[in-house]
C-alpha cells in the first residue's frame, strides 16, 4: 500500500471560500474533496465590529473544514493590494487574520502562501492558441461594429480572460469539467497543484 506524504488543505479565502484538499503520495497526487463554501453576507452592524462577526462567521466553515480533513500542511491565497475593491479587500484581510489567530493558538503546521500571479506561473496557466484566436476573432469582429461576436459554427463566443484559463488548467489537471462559476473552487485546486510542484514532483 502506498503510503501518503502529506494531506493538503488549499484556500482561496472570501466570504465564498474556495478549497481543496489534495491528498500526496510518491510520485503523485489525488483529489480528496474540493468546493465552495457557502457566500456569508455581511452582518448589521457598524465597522469594524460587523467585519469581526462576519469574518468570525466566514472562518467558521474553513475550521469545519480542517477539523474534518485534518490536513498536514496549508497552501493559501495571499491577499495583494488593489485585486478587489477597498472594502472587499478588508473582509479579506479579517479572515486571513481568523486564519492567523488559529495557527498562532496550536493548529500551527506547515503552510505556504502564493500570491496568484506565482501559482498561475507554476502551474502553467497561459492562454493558449485557441483561445488566442477566439480573443482575435472577437476583437475583430467588435472593430467591425459587431456587437454579438460569433465563431465560425455561430456559437456566440467573447473574450478569454485569466478566470477562463485557470478554470480550463484545473480542468485538466484533474479530469474535472468545472465552468466558470466554479472558478474560487478552480483557484484552490491549482493553489494545492503548486504546492505539489515545487515541493513534491521529483
Amino acid at each position: 500500500m502506498t503510503k501518503r506524504v502529506s494531506r493538503i488543505l488549499a484556500l482561496d479565502m472570501s466570504t465564498k471560500t474556495g478549497w481543496a484538499v489534495v491528498d500526496v503520495y510518491e510520485g503523485k497526487f489525488e483529489l480528496v474533496e474540493c468546493g465552495t463554501l457557502t457566500k456569508i453576507s455581511e452582518p448589521e452592524g457598524e465597522y469594524p465590529i460587523n467585519y469581526l462577526h462576519w469574518s468570525g462567521a466566514c472562518f467558521s466553515s474553513i475550521e469545519e473544514l480542517i477539523y474534518k480533513y485534518k490536513p498536514d500542511e496549508y497552501v493559501i491565497e495571499e491577499t495583494a493590494k488593489g485585486s478587489k475593491n477597498n472594502m472587499s479587500q478588508k473582509i479579506v484581510e479579517f479572515i486571513h487574520y481568523e486564519l492567523a489567530l488559529f495557527f498562532r493558538d496550536g493548529g500551527n503546521k506547515p503552510k505556504t502562501y502564493y500570491l496568484t500571479e506565482e501559482w498561475r506561473r507554476i502551474c502553467g496557466c497561459k492562454m493558449n492558441d485557441a483561445e488566442k484566436k477566439q480573443n482575435a476573432n472577437v476583437r475583430k469582429q467588435k472593430k467591425k461594429g459587431i456587437k454579438v461576436a460569433k465563431n465560425d459554427e455561430g456559437k456566440r463566443i467573447g473574450i478569454v480572460g485569466k478566470k477562463h484559463v485557470n478554470v480550463r488548467r484545473a480542468n485538466e489537471v484533474y479530469n474535472l469539467d468545472l465552468i466558470l462559476k466554479d472558478e474560487d473552487r478552480a483557484d484552490a485546486l491549482l493553489l494545492a497543484h503548486a504546492l505539489y510542484l515545487e515541493k513534491y514532483k521529483k
